[in-house]
Order: structure tokens, then sequence, then C-alpha cells
């Protein structure tokens, strides 16, 4: 009996360490707890969570992977992997594990959401609005449906159905007043006019109000958003500065791992003369480029085409990356010619056998993840066929649009320091030069302000890059209706607008470190 109401007082614990996400303090405690009680599955969950939150998606899904040893059909373990394998791209796996879960019960509400959204990713909407439907059927508790109309809100979002959007977003809010998570959603599609917005009142009261770290990050750049609607800047920065310290001290990332990693790269294709390519001839157009430095506007513009299918921030080029020729995050060599032949022809296949998942009914796809920069030397190797766009935007309005957006995954953790965006930003800059002068005008130089100012000069030029013949709807990117799931996602649904250029300007004092790391005095 008193083991018993051990384990019971050990869960509580458990439970309320990951409520108030103080992870690596349940990781500690769950790692024993796990290895003691094998059996309480609630240590294996939350242990294995705590870790995903933290970007330890590997270390979570080998814990996962333990428990499903003893208990197979366990749905909220397969459940979770689901979730997981989805965070880090993995949506073969990913599907798999949800579609046993719900095997084993068809009406499991977590599984048929996270399907839901792994169909969303996949481009799959109507298959994504059946099972939100679906689980709204069977839920009949305020949790579910909160969680169900948030991901409704969420999907409509991604449509460009700002209307249903926001409705659904109410929803969640009449059901939990509390779920400030909400609110940033809501920030991000709304253009605030007043100091006196009902919603931005409510956001500065329950920012002051909560202890809640999380929470109180989203509705820092929620109000920051706000006050920039209203032009009051200076006020917008300071909470966005807020937002942006209480995601970095929870991340603590360092520059010296990228530094190190872009550097190994360099070294890697130092001596390569264009010597090997792998025979394939899949037209594939890359879009590359600092994050919110116009990719998506670019994507926009390209899959407006009628031959072109834009398939968003693909993960698929990392990961095959990663799994063929990277060990404990370091490549396997320093010399690109001693790279197994056939894994390099094995990152191509898996990468198309990957879209073949997606609904793709276009011979051309675009792949719009930004940091494929990294990768430009293997893509001239891959796809010898590809079209690689790099865009380019003033660097600091680059960096400072990307410091007043959250952004999902860990890839990006750079993003919520001044001096760390500035550092990666000047990494960036360099290895794009070592490719240019490696390759001899590999890719095309887009400038976002160029762009903006002779929009249909650059668009022609963008389509003849790219071998695409002319289409008028390339003019009206905000009608593509294509599902955005970036920081981008209310922009690129409004016509093009120049607003956006120089932006920075009205931070000038706040900014000052940023332009010096920059160099840009």
């Amino acid at each position: 009996m008193n083991n018993i109401n051990y384990i019971k007082k050990q869960s509580a614990i458990i439970i309320n360490l990951y409520n108030s996400q103080k992870y690596n303090q349940l990781i500690l405690k769950g790692k024993v707890l796990l290895k003691k009680y094998p059996e309480q599955l609630v240590f294996f969950n939350a242990t294995a969570l705590s870790l995903a939150a933290l970007g330890k998606n590997m270390e979570a899904i080998k814990i996962l992977n333990d428990a499903l040893i003893q208990h197979p059909n366990n749905i909220n373990i397969l459940n979770n992997l689901g979730l997981i394998n989805f965070n880090i791209g993995k949506n073969n796996l990913s599907r798999e594990y949800l579609e046993k879960s719900l095997e084993i019960n068809p009406n499991f509400i977590d599984a048929l959401v996270n399907l839901a959204n792994l169909n969303l990713k996949e481009g799959k909407t109507k298959d994504a609005i059946e099972n939100l439907e679906k689980a709204y059927q069977n839920s009949n508790q305020d949790n579910h449906k909160e969680l169900i109309n948030l991901n409704f809100g969420q999907l409509y979002q991604q449509l460009g159905d700002f209307v249903n959007a926001i409705k659904y977003f109410e929803k969640v809010k009449k059901i939990n007043p509390l779920n400030h998570l909400v609110d940033y959603e809501i920030s991000t599609i709304r253009k605030y006019q007043n100091e006196d917005d009902k919603h931005l009142v409510e956001m500065k009261s329950n920012f002051d109000n909560t202890n809640n770290l999380n929470l109180k990050s989203r509705l820092a750049f929620g109000i920051g958003k706000a006050y920039e609607d209203l032009q009051k800047y200076s006020i917008s920065f300071s909470y966005i500065k807020k937002g942006n310290k209480i995601i970095d001290d929870k991340l603590k990332y360092s520059i010296k791992e990228d530094a190190n990693r872009f550097l190994t790269i360099k070294k890697l294709f130092k001596d390569y003369k264009n010597e090997i390519k792998i025979q394939n001839n899949k037209k594939i157009i890359f879009i590359v480029g600092m994050p919110r430095s116009g990719t998506t506007l670019v994507e926009q513009i390209i899959s407006a085409h009628e031959k072109v299918h834009g398939a968003g921030e693909l993960s698929f080029l990392t990961e095959e990356i990663n799994k063929e020729f990277l060990k404990e995050n370091k490549f396997i060599t320093d010399d690109i010619k001693n790279l197994n032949y056939q894994k390099l022809n094995n990152i191509g296949k898996n990468y198309l056998d990957k879209i073949r998942n997606l609904d793709i009914k276009k011979d051309i796809i675009t792949d719009k993840a930004p940091l494929n920069f990294r990768w430009i030397g293997f893509i001239k190797i891959i796809f010898p066929k590809s079209k690689i766009i790099n865009c380019l935007r003033n660097p600091i309005d680059t960096c400072y649009s990307n410091y007043k957006n959250i952004f999902s995954g860990s890839n990006l953790s750079f993003t919520y320091d001044l001096k760390n965006l500035g550092k990666f930003y000047n990494l960036y800059s360099d290895l794009m030069n070592f490719w240019n002068d490696k390759f001899e005008d590999c890719f095309y130089n887009l400038k976002y302000e160029t762009l903006i100012n002779n929009q249909d000069k650059e668009t022609r030029k963008l389509l003849k890059f790219c071998d695409l013949s002319w289409d008028k709807n390339c003019l009206s990117p905000h009608k593509n209706n294509k599902i955005v799931s970036t920081a981008s996602i209310s922009q690129v649904r409004a016509p093009i607008y120049k607003s956006s250029i120089n932006k920075w300007k009205n931070l000038s004092e706040e900014l000052k470190d940023l332009t010096e790391i920059l160099n840009l005095n």
C-alpha cells in the first residue's frame, strides 16, 4: 500500500513539473523513476515529452521505444511517438504510429488531432478537416474541445481564412479564458487600431498577472505586434525583448555549434571540382536564404504558376544528409571525395520518396526551407537539374523580423537573441560567398526590395531563371490559396506592399548592437 501511495505522489509531482514546464527537473527525476517503475507509463511519457520540449527528440524517441517494447499496444506511447516523429519531419513513421494508435482506439482524440496536423502538413486538407470533425464528435470534455478548436483555428489560419480562424480561436477563449497561447495566434492575423482595443487590453492584463513563462512569452510577442501596428515602436520592442529573453533563457543557444558546422561544410567542399554528380532529372526549385528574407513570398509567386506545386518548408534534405553523413552531429569525413556515392544517391531517392507522400499533382515543386542554404553543395551533386534562389533582404530588417516572431521547433534557436542573430547572419553571408566562388553563379540572388519595387520586371526575370513560361497569376501571389504555415502567414495573403522596407529605422537606437555586429555602420 505504501508503494502505491509513493507512486501516486511521484506521479503527481511529475505531472506538476510538466505543467509548470520545469522540464530539466522533470527529466532528472523521471529517468530515475522510469528505471525503478518501468510499468508506470506516466514516467516514460512525461520524461519523453519533456526531452522533446527541449529539442532532444532522439533521446525522447529512445525512451518511448523502450516503453513500447514492454507495452506494444499502449495508445499514449504510440501517439507520442507519432507526435515527436512528426515534429522532426519523419512523416511516414509518424503516420504509422498514429494509425496504429487509432486501430486500437478509433476515437482517440489526441491521435486524431495529431493525424489532422500531419495531413495538413502534407497538403491533405480534406483529410485534416475530417480528422478534426471526428475528434470533435467524440469529445465530451472541455479540454478536448479546447484542443480541437485551437487546431481548427490554426488550420484555417494556414489556409488564409482568417474569419474562420478567429471564430475558432474565440471558441478556445470561451472554453478557457486562461489559454493565452491563442492570444498570440489572434494577434498575428489581427490589425490593431488603438490602445483601447479590447484584445490588446486583455493581453496586457494577462501578461502582468501570469507567472507561466511560456504564456508570458507568447503574450509579450502578441502585445509587441499590436504596438507595432499602432506605430509605437519603442513600446513594441520592449515587449518583444521580454518575450525573446524568456525563450532564449530556456533554449540556451550557443552560436559556436553553428559556427563549427559551417566551417566543416566549407572544409568538406574545399577541393570539390564538380567531378561527382548523381544522375537525377527531377527538377526542384530550392528557395533558400535567411528566414524572413522573402522566401515565402517568392514561393507564393512561383507556385502560382500553373506547372508548379509549392511544397513549403520541407525538412527532407536535412534529415537525409544528417542520416547518411553525420555522426554525433559531425560529418563522417572532411573531404567530399570520400563520401560514399551510393549514400549520395540514397539522399536523392529518399527525398523523392518522401515527396510522393505529399498531395502533389504537378511535375515541378518548390522546397522553401530557408536553411537549405547550408546544403547547396549537396544540392548541386544530388539534384543537378535543380534551380536555387537565394533570397536577400536588408540584413537589419531580416534580423529584426526574425527577432519579433516565434518559430516552432529548435532549428531557429538563434533568433531569440539579437547578437546571435547578427552572428548567424554573418555565417550565412560567408557561406553563400563560398558557394558562389565554388560553383560560379550556381544560384539566383533575388533582392526583396527590388522585387517589391519592380514586381512585374523581377517576376519575369525569376520565371525565366526557373525556365518557366510567363503566367500572369504569378503577379497575384496573395491569391495563391496554398497552405502557408510560416511566420509570414498573414503578410502573404495581402497584395505586395512596401511598408516593410527599412522598417528597422524606427528602432535604430535599440538595434545599435546588431548594426555593429553586421558591420553596417
